[in-house]
């Protein structure tokens, strides 16, 4: 099976999502915002954490902080503010 070595971690996704996010809690006030994206959150670091300990794959340690020694914190963060930013978007087609 070949390994997968993923390199630096691009912060696109983080810079698009977190306004998003941060402006859906700001305007909505709702707290199920930030629930998703905690839900998000979680689930991605059980996945990530997973493939990463069975050396599916493994990021180059340009980052801010490991988790684990293993994983950026920024792609956990990507992920809580992509789920913020899903239900900002709920929030909004449902016209709430």
């Amino acid at each position: 099976m070949n390994r997968l070595k993923k390199g630096p971690y691009n912060p696109i996704l983080l810079l698009i999502m977190m306004p998003i996010g941060v402006m859906g809690l700001v305007v909505y006030k709702n707290t199920i915002i930030i629930e998703t994206g905690i839900l998000g959150m979680l689930g991605n670091l059980i996945y990530e954490l997973h493939g990463t300990r069975n050396k599916e794959w493994r990021y180059s340690p340009a980052s801010l902080y490991m988790i684990a020694g293993r994983l950026p914190i920024e792609v956990i963060l990507s992920y809580l503010f992509t789920g913020m930013a899903v239900a900002t978007y709920i929030f909004f087609r449902l016209g709430i």
